[in-house]
């Protein structure tokens, strides 16, 4: 794999060193995560996901029955259905929504929506010079929507460090 949560030593290992050690106990990355990258590191080199060499994971969060699922740019295409059976399977996860890496806030909103869709994407300039953003979904959407609005907002604040304000209409 490209790039993984921790050290690849470390995950291999299940021993952390003490910067892998800190972001644990930090909470940057999670024994989930941890147990994740080590599996698909065994799958690569049992030669099984061949293509898991060149596909980085980020993160992995872990939301009750969905898991989201932080990939590189374009790594998305890359991952196998296959791979996503086998780690639902394995974890006991009812949906996977995979996301690629960026501080984008768009494509971040419509993965997590999908299938609703996103009417429009706004920025807003505050008085204090912070910048936030307003995303405006139909109403008629919201039923199709896995997350709360508060939890929308909560997740795109933790994917992209941009602060968001959904809306139906």
């Amino acid at each position: 794999m490209k790039f993984l949560p921790a050290c690849e030593t470390c995950v291999k290992s299940g021993f952390l060193c003490n910067r892998c050690q800190e972001n644990l106990d930090e909470g940057e990355i999670t024994p989930f995560e941890l147990d994740l990258a080590k599996d698909l590191i065994s799958l690569e080199e049992q030669g099984e996901f061949s293509f898991l060499e060149n596909v980085s994971f980020y993160k992995a969060i872990d939301y009750e029955d969905v898991v989201i699922f932080v990939v590189g740019k374009k790594d998305k295409i890359t991952i196998s259905e296959e791979l996503l059976d086998w780690i639902k399977e394995v974890y006991e996860i009812e949906k996977i929504i995979l996301i690629e890496k960026t501080d984008k806030p768009r494509p971040v909103v419509e993965s997590l929506i999908a299938p609703g869709k996103l009417v429009s994407l706004n920025e807003i300039f505050l008085a204090t010079g912070d910048i936030e953003f307003r995303a405006v979904i139909r109403r008629g959407d919201k039923e199709k929507i896995l997350f709360t609005k508060s939890e929308l907002e909560e997740l795109v604040l933790e994917l992209t460090d941009n602060n968001i304000r959904i809306e139906y209409v």
